[in-house]
């Protein structure tokens, strides 16, 4: 799997099917605790929908998922995570099925009642940077 980061608070993942991690920090200085608990998310998320693109046989390599997250203080904690998970090859009437199983990963399941998961699906190959 690939690891971008993008920003402070954003990062992409993809090539979800290459072995071990490879990180590329940009002008990031350091990969953070915070960042890497968000890129775990994404890729508790990505098990569940490999899972079910098993089951529909379509396939996952040009998967792309972009994830944004937001503080909140008092104590310091995630507010929001936003993920974007573009998948060229999902038929368009599967989008919402896949926005629903996004939601059914160990790490989400979690984390729910206390941070606010907003999860997008599209299937085209062009994501926002």
């Amino acid at each position: 799997m690939k690891i971008e980061v993008l920003g402070q608070t954003e990062l992409r993942l993809l090539d979800w099917e290459e072995d071990g991690m490879d990180i590329n920090l940009g002008k990031m200085p350091r990969f953070s605790a915070l960042a890497m608990f968000v890129a775990s998310l994404g890729r508790c998320t990505f098990a569940v929908i490999d899972h079910y693109a098993l089951r529909m046989d379509v396939t996952i390599e040009n998967i792309v998922a972009k994830l944004e997250w937001e503080f909140d203080s008092d104590p310091t904690r995630f507010k929001t995570i936003k993920m974007e998970i573009y998948w060229p090859e999902l038929p368009e009437k599967r989008l919402k099925s896949v926005e629903r199983a996004s939601h059914k990963c160990a790490i989400s399941n979690t984390i729910r009642d206390c941070v606010d998961i907003q999860v997008n699906v599209f299937n085209h190959a062009e994501y926002k940077s």
